[in-house]
């Protein structure tokens, strides 16, 4: 295209071209074809809309950041994923700090102790265990922000809440069951303000022990102990409620996932009788949310016998770590393993016990970050 015609071509115009196109690499190319496109791709809005259009293909996943809690192996590692793209996924992730060593004292290496609370969009979210401050951190910038404390005496619940627009803004929830107090709470701190604000309220205190975060469709999702419901927590509307859940999760490990085209109903993803299963959650017409299995895959019982020494191991219960970019991450009781969802390959990950480590799918938006708004004043 002659620079006269780009120049008559606004912004505007050329991302309402750009967001036709089939993937984020087509994208990443459009981009870096001369400078009018790529001020035009810089824009958060675009981006944000872009990455939600193509789903799992939006985002890049490095592999799984484990942390053994192992004295031989201190500070958590970077498990590079298999599979397409390796390489590729190796470079953009061999100039990264993953044993976290910018955090403040240095981190596990200088002696203090950590504890994983979320990670999004290749941000972590994490608590000292000793002094119970917050940071959030990003592996490959090698940057932190610790975050003022809040004003909340009893958390029971945090989030970690990334923009897909602007890679350099988040959100991180703490939810709070404070003594005297007959409700639960929700505060949010913005990466622009870095303060907290008192934001939603539930007349009501469940028992969140042991639950990590889960996010699809724009809210935050925390199992109940006992496993019958999750409690729900809409990012846009900061209003709280309960969900019931289906009878064959209820013992169940599983994860929330999202699907690009359908943001008003809720799917969960679970492994049972060694076979991957996916349910929808759709209110009725009475706003009562019904559920119904959608997907069954193969069954993995013979691949998961061959993957051990003893024939009995494979028996074992499997836990859902997590679902990103189209891999589920699974513990089976020392094992780490993961399913592609396209292909339903299922491979080991490590030989290290992971029995008792802390694990969580890492990965990045795609197209990368030097598109991003923030860093470039756009």
């Amino acid at each position: 295209m002659a620079p006269a015609a780009v120049a008559a071509l606004d912004d505007d115009l050329l991302r309402e071209v750009f967001i036709f196109l089939p993937s984020p690499a087509d994208l990443l190319r459009a981009a870096l074809a001369c400078k009018p496109f790529l001020r035009a791709v810089r824009n958060a809005a675009f981006l944000r809309r872009f990455r939600r259009l193509h789903g799992s293909s939006s985002t890049l996943l490095l592999g799984c950041l484990v942390h053994l809690c192992h004295p031989d192996q201190p500070a958590p590692f970077l498990l590079p994923s298999a599979g397409p793209a390796a390489a590729a996924k190796t470079r953009v992730a061999r100039d990264g700090d993953f044993s976290l060593s910018f955090l403040p004292r240095g981190g596990w290496l200088g002696g203090d102790t950590w504890q994983f609370l979320d990670c999004r969009n290749g941000r972590l979210l994490l608590k000292n265990r000793e002094s119970q401050e917050l940071a959030v951190a990003d592996p490959l910038a090698w940057r932190c922000i610790s975050l003022p404390p809040s004003p909340a005496e009893r958390p029971v619940g945090y989030g970690l809440v990334a923009d897909y627009g602007d890679q350099s803004a988040f959100r991180v929830f703490f939810i709070t069951q404070d003594g005297g107090s007959s409700d639960t709470r929700a505060l949010v701190l913005s990466s622009g303000e870095l303060s907290w604000s008192d934001v939603a309220g539930l007349p009501r205190r469940p028992n969140l022990t042991h639950s990590r975060a889960m996010q699809a469709n724009g809210s935050l999702y925390w199992t109940l102990k006992g496993g019958h419901s999750m409690v729900a927590l809409n990012t846009a509307t900061m209003e709280f409620s309960i969900l019931k859940l289906p009878i064959p999760f209820r013992q169940l490990s599983f994860d929330v996932v999202e699907k690009c085209e359908d943001g008003n109903v809720l799917y969960l993803l679970t492994f049972r009788g060694f076979c991957i299963e996916v349910w929808a959650g759709a209110e009725d017409g009475a706003g009562v949310l019904t559920w119904t299995q959608v997907e069954k895959s193969v069954r993995f019982h013979k691949a998961m016998a061959m993957m051990h020494d003893s024939p009995e191991l494979y028996q074992h219960g499997l836990d859902v770590i997590g679902v990103v970019a189209g891999v589920v991450f699974l513990r089976q009781w020392n094992r780490l393993l993961s399913i592609d969802l396209e292909t339903m390959q299922l491979r080991r990950l490590s030989e290290e016990d992971c029995s008792s480590a802390s694990i969580y799918p890492y990965a990045i938006p795609w197209p990368p970050m030097f598109l991003n708004p923030a860093e470039h004043g756009a």
